[in-house]
């Protein structure tokens, strides 16, 4: 495993780093973290981090200014971001050493050497660094085995209080394990154990909870990954009702399934996969024991009105497909139509098989497409006035066509002529 040179990388990534050269100086500036770990591992990525030994927010205004973008800055921790085009991220951050005053805390931090920096993250394969020199990346700084552990695919921490320091690294060796086909080493699946045997997970505050459960559901193997920790009884020490059942495992498999087809079901947007797998996990649950784990995971706001009210829809339109014997499309459609992206994907993987899943597929592979030929204006030209008639109108031709029953627009405006004959026209 090798660093690419540097006239290999990306051409924004070259003009990133060459800002940070330029900003730093005359302090050196590293590349650290995941973005080493995945430039070794031949990956693709959108996020840099640097580390600056003095003012990384400082550094970060002056990048700011060269590559007009603006710096988001944190001054508790010394850190800044900075978002640019196609979507690219960099993390600057001071280099600097922690102190966790008790389990599960928000650290202390100090400025402090780069290679202090790097003793004190979560995982080996994440300490690694490559000086960024003008037109030079590299050599690989790496004093604490990274390399070796990523050649052997292995997840080890820096020390075997690690995980009570920070027990969010739980979700995180459990997400790097199925993101890179990695196993936790033995030396580190010690202090796990012992760390999840001190119930550390109630010293965590929800809201971290919640993010990293959200970045585990933006994962191609979110449902392995959520089975994983709940067979650790990680999901258990976050609350009880998170112990996981075989049948929310099941129904996790299927949301995966779905995403897969997501290209041939455009109403199923990829953003709404994370979305997906967090109602899923909440499915099976009573509502009251809904609420409780919601205000455990303490979501933004937004987003706790968001879980709720995708919960009842799709539980409310569970219920009706599970009465329907009118599978015709249109009434497919209103029951889906008012749904999520989210809530969509759920449904669908909730139901197993036959009549009802094939109906639903159906919408949301073709169907959905099939709209009314007719406008607005041309039912003012056929006489009607502006007004509300016009939306029951085009919802009945959409239902007619749906059903099969309109195939072109000289059969819409019969069917708008004759069925609402009775609405109050121009003279």
């Amino acid at each position: 495993m090798e660093l690419p040179r540097f006239r290999d990388l990306h051409l924004l990534t070259r003009r990133v780093l060459e800002a940070g050269y330029k900003a730093a100086a005359p302090h050196p500036i590293y590349a650290v973290g995941g973005y080493v770990r995945d430039l070794l591992l031949g990956l693709g990525t959108v996020d840099i981090d640097l580390v600056v030994e003095g003012d990384a927010i400082a550094v970060a205004r002056r990048i700011g200014e060269y590559l007009n973008a603006v710096v988001t800055p944190h001054p508790r921790f010394g850190t800044a971001r900075l978002r640019l085009a196609e979507r690219m991220v960099l993390d600057l951050a001071t280099a600097r050493s922690e102190r966790y005053p008790r389990p599960a805390a928000l650290p202390e931090v100090r400025p402090a050497s780069l290679l202090e920096d790097l003793a004190r993250r979560d995982f080996s394969i994440n300490a690694m660094a490559a000086r960024v020199d003008r037109h030079r990346f590299g050599p690989l700084i790496d004093p604490l085995g990274g390399l070796e552990d990523l050649r052997r695919g292995q997840i080890r921490v820096l020390h075997d209080g690690s995980f009570v320091d920070d027990p969010t690294r739980i979700f995180r060796a459990a997400r790097f394990e199925a993101r890179y086909g990695f196993a936790i080493a033995r030396d580190t699946m010690r202090p796990l154990k012992a760390a999840l045997g001190r119930r550390v997970m109630r010293h965590v505050a929800g809201s971290r909870i919640f993010t990293e459960l959200l970045l585990i559901a933006g994962e191609p193997s979110a449902a392995p990954i959520i089975r994983r920790l709940s067979d650790r009884g990680v999901l258990a020490g976050v609350h009880a009702k998170l112990a996981g059942l075989p049948v929310v495992f099941g129904l996790l498999e299927r949301v995966r399934r779905v995403l897969e087809q997501r290209r041939s079901l455009p109403l199923l947007q990829s953003r709404a996969s994370s979305g997906a797998y967090l109602l899923g996990m909440l499915y099976g649950l009573h509502p009251k024991s809904v609420a409780s784990v919601i205000r455990r995971l303490d979501p933004p706001p937004q987003m706790t009105a968001k879980l709720a009210a995708d919960l009842i829809a799709c539980r409310r339109t569970a219920r009706r497909l599970a009465r329907a014997v009118d599978l015709r499309q249109s009434r497919i459609a209103r029951l889906l139509d008012p749904l999520s992206p989210e809530a969509r994907i759920l449904v669908l993987a909730s139901l197993v098989r036959g009549s009802k899943r094939i109906a639903v597929s159906q919408y949301l592979t073709d169907s959905w497409r099939i709209v009314p030929a007719l406008r607005g204006e041309d039912l003012r030209r056929l006489g009607f006035r502006p007004g509300p008639i016009y939306r029951e109108i085009l919802a009945a031709i959409r239902s007619a066509r749906l059903d099969g029953q309109l195939h072109t627009r000289r059969d819409e405006v019969s069917f708008v002529l004759r069925r609402f004959a009775g609405a109050t026209l121009e003279h």
